[in-house]
């Protein structure tokens, strides 16, 4: 039986961050470790699950690997986080306080600007707040698999999925483009409302999944016991393969 994966370690997050940066160089289209972070949480919650290799066609181009060898480090180390982000999103947690519960991939960058020497902090410049890059990876996915997700106009979920995606629209938005109260609340709240709708949209994807109708497969009328046997023997069925249960030739 092949083994499962073993989460990342720090140092394997490490490496993979440095990797993921090695080809932003190469192309801007790569997204860096939050980004690719919130687009797995959404592949692992949204309608349909996608092969690891298929969905990451939809970051937009190939990743540029510099050859086979970059290529199977980095796939392998996604693959891993990948199946962490299954397992989390998999478990029955009723707090996110759990350690079973997702624990998404964010930079504090006040936090790091507060630890960094004043003389350097200016080459920062603007930078995202936290769990906005992560939300905008999120909404990446979705978008790029928009006709999964999207609703029938009149379908009763649409409500209650675009209040799950509202959370994410509103970590990812800049103060001064949320309303009023939505400012209110902290940081922390808007990553915790996020992770909930995570959840939230599992259940209502699996939901909808296990009341898909079940295509029925239609049996062939049988002919009538005095008719010609359709394997062409010119007998009657009666005397044919109508003759027993075990469908073989009457004497």
């Amino acid at each position: 039986m092949k083994n499962a994966p073993t989460a990342l370690t720090d140092d394997d997050l490490d490496q993979l961050d440095a990797l993921l940066t090695e080809l932003s160089e190469r192309s801007e289209m790569v997204p860096d470790l939050e980004q690719l972070d919130g687009f797995l949480a959404a592949l692992a919650c949204g309608p349909r699950q996608l092969p690891l290799d298929q969905a990451l066609q939809a970051l937009g181009e190939p990743l540029p690997f510099a050859d086979a060898a970059q290529a199977a480090e980095v796939l392998a180390l996604i693959e891993r986080r990948w199946q962490g982000v299954l397992q989390a999103i998999d478990a029955p947690v009723q707090r996110l306080d759990d350690d079973r519960a997702l624990q998404p991939l964010l930079t504090d960058w006040e936090a790091v600007i507060e630890h960094t020497p004043v003389e350097e902090r200016a080459a920062f410049g603007e930078v995202p707040a936290l769990g906005a890059v992560w939300a905008s990876g999120f909404l990446q996915a979705v978008d790029a698999f928009e006709d999964e997700w999207l609703l029938a106009a009149d379908d009763p979920g649409n409500e209650f999925v675009d209040g799950c995606l509202q959370t994410f629209e509103v970590l990812a938005s800049d103060e001064d483009e949320l309303a009023p109260e939505q400012r209110e609340m902290s940081r922390d709240e808007r990553l915790a409302d996020a992770l909930w709708a995570v959840y939230d949209l599992r259940d209502f994807w699996r939901e909808r999944a296990s009341l898909r109708p079940v295509k029925q497969v239609r049996k062939q009328p049988e002919p009538g016991r005095n008719d010609p046997c359709p394997c062409g023997s010119g007998k009657k069925y009666k005397k044919c393969h109508g003759g027993g249960d075990d469908g073989g030739q009457a004497a």
